[in-house]
């Protein structure tokens, strides 16, 4: 129960690598915000939680386009309503193409920044006074080693991710006055829908939940001197 009566906020929370973070964090203790644009999908995922854990900690709904910064605000102060306070954020929506750059077109370019970049940013402005206010707290961005190598096909998506750790970096930075600690974490190919369209070895490949233990330690206070920091998770 490391994460125990914690208040974690999870975007991309219906499926994949946000649906395995929400569970396990639910079953460390934490309550848990769900938060991805369908419903039918997050009411499942809830249910699963409610069926694990016996209905504690709970987990709260709420439909959220994390594009859209008036619902972005709207999922955190819901978070706050319900359980006071926030104290953990996964900014973990996210997109890819597999595209040249020369035949990415500008809509998939602004598609893919606005959910794995832009996201981030909106999520962690308005999650920032609640976590502040609740005595710090930490913020983990789910990256990609397309962030930190080089990956042909992959202009759009790498640059979003290249972004998502420049910002992780400053807002670590910016956090440590008011003990926010800001950290990313950043998987190989991992197994989740978002990959279900593309041709790939399923077995040299990692799982959602390869990613949950990590992703526990640093929300827990067993990280609370780790900040600034990308780890990276590779299948081998």
């Amino acid at each position: 129960m490391r994460l125990k009566d914690k208040v974690a906020i999870i975007t991309g929370a219906s499926r994949g690598i946000g649906r395995a973070i929400a569970l396990g964090f639910a079953l460390e203790g934490a309550h848990v915000t769900l938060a991805a644009r369908t419903q039918a999908e997050l009411d499942a995922v809830a249910a699963e939680i409610h069926a694990q854990t016996g209905g504690h900690p709970r987990a709260l709904v709420v439909p959220t386009d994390v594009t859209v910064e008036e619902q972005v605000k709207a999922m955190v102060d819901a978070t706050v309503a319900t359980f006071g306070r926030v104290d953990i954020l996964v900014n973990n929506a996210g997109v890819g193409a597999f595209r040249p750059a020369y035949g990415t077109p500008l809509k998939t370019w602004e598609w893919i920044m606005s959910i794995n970049a832009t996201s981030t940013f909106l999520c962690t402005k308005h999650a920032w006074k609640p976590m502040q206010k609740a005595g710090g707290g930490s913020i983990i961005n789910i990256s990609s080693l397309s962030g930190t190598r080089i990956y042909p096909m992959y202009s759009a998506y790498s640059a979003s991710k290249w972004a998502q750790l420049g910002f992780t970096k400053v807002t670590a930075e910016e956090g440590k006055p008011v003990n926010i600690r800001v950290n990313a974490l950043a998987p190989g190919k991992v197994d989740t829908p978002m990959r279900a369209n593309v041709s790939e070895d399923k077995d040299a490949m990692l799982k959602a939940e390869d990613c949950v233990p990590p992703a526990i330690f640093l929300a827990s206070d067993e990280a609370r001197w780790i900040t600034g920091q990308i780890l990276e998770i590779e299948w081998f």
